[in-house]
């Protein structure tokens, strides 16, 4: 298999996955011979500890595995590398870790009377990897190929976009979840004190609340939940998120479109708030389906950029097919 660069072309150089006891294990093919075999080598091989480093792996030992070597029987200890384990999350200069790789491998298995050395041979990177077993060759090769990393630890993403949010908001930082999505705290008795618990989305909503005060806020039951807030005065429902990141907007998206055609009282008005402003793509992308950006500037401050009319004209007709559709 050929890896592909951040341009989407083939590096030549061949490579392979296998089971190898406990362990799954890379063969990066050799380089030499006329013409010339696996030109990329070095290239390669920089870029699957590159890849390897995004999947959390540990590199268990490297070994020069040429036809030399399984011929004469050379044992593991002569033949090593690199002895592990490595954690490749801990390594900071791949580039030198590369060039070790290559470097050590000259005197290994070497020809008597040859000078010089060979530094691009036939490579086993044995290695433990979260995720994958040894039943995972083929979607290992395929992954690395394609350059996947693994998914964002979601949970995780939530709790630090919490505790920025309230330390932004001024509030201390003391988090479990909440009973109820409509209170803004809530306090448990524990041995030797107590906790306040505050959904932070709740704070910013109620924040909102505040500035808007008199236009008529509620929150809305609807099939597929509670909206985060319903302006009467304007039809407007308004969905709260703790980060300002594209998951984030496009949780926020994705409920608003969902609420929209789950109520029966007129919505005239989708708007997606969020502590901080989005990317541009992201305020394009709610734009794009008649949704209005409103994030916190600080203080009392909400800045709203709202969907052009014939944005919100377009989602409207839309959802009006869909409640004919339904009816």
């Amino acid at each position: 298999m050929l890896l592909t660069d951040g341009r989407g072309l083939p590096l030549n150089s061949e490579y392979s996955v296998e089971a190898d006891g406990r362990h799954l294990a890379i063969i990066l093919e050799s380089q030499g011979g006329k013409p010339r075999r696996n030109p990329a080598y070095r290239e390669a091989l920089l870029l699957l500890l590159a890849r390897l480093k995004d999947l959390g792996a540990t590199i268990e030992v490297a070994l020069v595995d040429s036809l030399v070597t399984q011929q004469n029987n050379i044992s593991e200890a002569e033949r090593t590398v690199l002895g592990g384990p490595m954690a490749l999350a801990h390594v900071a200069d791949l580039l030198a870790l590369r060039r070790r790789l290559t470097t050590g491998q000259t005197s290994i298995a070497q020809r008597p009377g040859v000078r010089g050395g060979n530094s691009t041979k036939r490579l086993r990177l044995r290695l433990t990897i979260p995720g994958y077993d040894i039943s995972d060759t083929e979607r290992l090769a395929a992954d690395l190929a394609a350059g996947v990393s693994p998914q964002p630890d979601e949970a995780m993403q939530d709790k630090e976009a919490e505790v920025k949010l309230l330390a932004a908001l001024g509030l201390p930082a003391e988090l479990a979840k909440a009973e109820n999505v409509h209170v803004t705290s809530a306090i448990y008795e524990r041995t030797p004190g107590t906790v306040v618990v505050r959904r932070a989305e709740a704070v910013l909503v109620a924040l909102y609340r505040q500035s808007v005060a008199g236009l008529g806020d509620h929150r809305l039951r609807t099939a597929v939940g509670f909206t985060d807030l319903y302006l009467s005065d304007s039809g407007d429902i308004i969905e709260a998120k703790r980060g300002s990141e594209h998951r984030y907007v496009r949780e926020a998206l994705g409920q608003l479109l969902d609420y929209a055609v789950h109520v029966t009282v007129p919505v005239r008005k989708l708007t997606a708030l969020f502590p901080a402003s989005p990317s541009e793509a992201d305020i394009k992308l709610l734009h794009t389906y008649g949704v209005d950006c409103l994030y916190w500037e600080g203080a009392s401050r909400f800045v709203r950029i709202p969907a052009s009319a014939a944005a919100r004209a377009a989602m409207e007709s839309i959802r009006a097919s869909a409640d004919c559709r339904s009816a």
